[in-house]
């Protein structure tokens, strides 16, 4: 299911850039329980002033380096997929089930949609309109012709 084509269906107006945004992170690590104390590493961030006691998220953070933790054992990575990442819009954010539907009526649409022509074949199909109108005004002038003749005829004799 193509997420995007699927919201761009049920809200025709949205702006894919702005409204929403639909992101595949590939596969992401999930950390097991007890795994996050292992992993957790202390990050500085600035230096606190003399005196000062240190703050976490203004003179350091904590964060879990994948390399000290063994993969399957103390994390697995999961593939989570497109999803919507980010909703600007006023609608509520639809479900899976309505994305599922609106894929769907999506493709069916672009199904029954008309073919379009290339430009080639848009000329000729012109080309053959063209003529039949040209045969069509030849019948007529030659169906008047013949009229004025016959009128003429009768006139004159």
């Amino acid at each position: 299911m193509n997420i995007s084509l699927a919201i761009m269906y049920l809200y025709p107006d949205a702006d894919s850039m702005k409204d929403f945004i639909v992101q595949d992170n590939g596969p992401e690590p999930v950390l097991r329980p007890g795994a996050e104390v292992k992993g957790r590493v202390r990050y500085e961030i600035k230096p606190p002033e003399i005196g000062e006691q240190p703050v976490e998220g203004v003179h350091y953070r904590h964060g879990i380096d994948y390399n000290l933790l063994t993969e399957g054992e103390d994390y697995d990575l999961v593939e989570r997929g497109p999803h919507i990442a980010v909703w600007n819009l006023d609608a509520p954010q639809p479900t899976e089930a309505e994305l599922q539907a609106a894929w769907e009526a999506y493709q069916e649409a672009e199904a029954n949609k008309p073919p379009v022509l290339t430009e080639l074949e848009q000329l000729q199909q012109e080309n053959l309109w063209l003529k039949a109108q040209n045969n069509a005004l030849s019948e007529r002038a030659d169906f008047i012709e013949d009229l004025i003749a016959e009128m003429a005829t009768q006139v004159y004799t």
